[in-house]
C-alpha cells in the first residue's frame, strides 16, 4: 500500500502532537507529584519532629510509673509481686463485711421499689389507654380517685371534718 505524500505528513504532524500531549501529561503529573511529595515530606518531617520529643517523654513517664508500683508494692506487669507483699486474699474487716450487708440490703429495697414503679407504670398505661390517653410519663403518681388532677391540694372544705374530728377528740 503505498502512501501518499499529504498522509506521511498527516501522520508526522499526528506523531508530534501525540507526543507534545505525552509530554504534558508527564510534566502536569510530575508537578503533581513534587508538590505531593513536599507535602508528604512537611508531614514526615513534623512526625518525626513529634515523635523524637513523645517518645523519650513516653519511656520516662513508664519508668516513673513502674517505679511508683514497685515502691506501693504492686506487682510490675509481667512479673511477680515482691516477696514481702502478701499474695494471698486477705478476709475482708467487720465493717467492710457490715458495709457489704448494707449494701445488698439496699440493693434488695431498689428492687422491690424498682418492681412497684414498674406495676405502676403498667397500671398508669392500661388507665391511660383505656381512656384514649396517651401514657403518663414514668415517675408521675398514679390516677387516685377524689384527688386533684393539677398537682394542687385538695380544697379546705374537703379537709374541713379532720380538725374539727381532732379537736372534739382532744377536748
Amino acid at each position: 500500500m503505498r502512501r501518499t505524500p499529504q498522509e506521511i505528513v498527516e501522520l508526522v504532524v499526528f506523531g508530534l502532537i501525540a507526543l507534545l500531549l505525552g509530554t504534558g501529561v508527564l510534566w502536569l503529573l510530575g508537578a503533581v507529584f513534587g508538590i505531593l511529595g513536599t507535602i508528604l515530606g512537611w508531614l514526615a518531617a513534623l512526625l518525626w519532629g513529634l515523635l523524637s520529643f513523645l517518645v523519650p517523654v513516653a519511656l520516662v513517664a513508664g519508668a516513673v510509673v513502674l517505679i511508683v508500683r514497685w515502691a506501693q508494692g504492686k506487682s510490675l506487669p509481667g512479673g511477680t509481686a515482691r516477696a514481702d507483699t502478701p499474695t494471698v486474699g486477705v478476709a475482708p474487716a467487720p465493717a467492710a463485711a457490715a458495709a457489704s450487708a448494707e449494701t445488698e440490703a439496699s440493693e434488695s429495697a431498689d428492687a422491690v421499689a424498682t418492681a412497684e414503679e414498674a406495676a405502676l407504670d403498667r397500671d398508669r398505661a392500661a388507665e391511660a389507654t383505656a381512656e384514649g390517653m396517651p401514657p403518663a410519663p414514668p415517675g408521675t403518681p398514679p390516677a387516685v380517685p377524689g384527688s386533684p388532677t393539677d398537682g394542687i391540694d385538695p380544697a379546705p372544705e374537703a379537709n374541713a371534718d379532720t380538725p374539727e374530728e381532732e379537736r372534739r377528740a382532744d377536748g
